[in-house]
């Protein structure tokens, strides 16, 4: 996996199309060797999640191509790779598995980033009548050595818009993110039993994912 790594060192700084054309041969290369890693680890998945039974590769790992129409950054590339695996595919909007590498930045993760208002109105719901379950979930030991807790970025202030401000686990639900995740160094990436230990990491967060899922779908 350090090829991968490598590669992408290099891109951050040549993001140009010359660069990339130059080089597309090592793209190739580290293209086909993530593709190996993301077959491996929906393999893995699937023998504890059924619901992801049936997705690809291909719908899995996000495209290193950036989409520049609408943002002041004309680089034509991600300087990261993304795989998130779900029951609808990486750009879906449902709880999943989320593998990224990124120089001196990977990590390994899953559950919901970035909903819309109104699936993320059902994870909170689904907390707020759960909220027990949650809890523990969140507070089982394996969890909280490997994941910490909930991703904070943009967590509201007050309570969120149609809930009760004095639910006695009001914090739960200001969360904008329901996502848990594990830092990993560029050392263990490299290491060949990376692909298995990432199955493992999302073995013990499939209870949060299919929670998430659980809330979605009632």
């Amino acid at each position: 996996m350090e090829k991968i790594l490598s590669f992408l060192k290099k891109l951050k700084k040549n993001n140009n199309r010359e660069w990339f054309n130059d080089h597309k041969s090592e793209y190739l290369e580290v293209k086909q060797e993530i593709e190996d890693f993301t077959a491996q680890v929906l393999e893995g998945i699937c023998s504890f999640d059924k619901s992801l039974r049936g997705m690809t590769v291909k719908r899995s790992v996000f495209r290193i191509y950036r989409d520049t129409r609408f943002s002041p950054d004309k680089t034509p590339y991600k300087t990261n790779i993304g795989i998130f695996m779900s029951r609808d595919g990486a750009k879906a909007e449902v709880g999943g598995y989320y593998v990224h590498f990124e120089p001196g930045e990977c990590f390994v993760g899953a559950g919901a980033y970035g909903f819309q208002s109104e699936k993320l109105r059902k994870v909170r719901q689904g907390i707020y009548y759960n909220c027990a379950e949650f809890k523990k979930i969140l507070a089982a030991p394996v969890v909280r050595k490997n994941f910490g807790g909930l991703h904070d970025y943009g967590k509201l202030k007050t309570a969120p818009k149609g809930f009760d401000k004095d639910f006695p686990d009001i914090d739960l639900l200001r969360y904008r993110h329901y996502f848990l995740a594990h830092d990993v160094t560029d050392k263990e990436i490299a290491s060949p039993e990376y692909a298995k230990n990432v199955i493992q990491w999302c073995r013990q967060l499939y209870p949060f994912t299919s929670f998430i899922n659980s809330a979605i779908d009632f």
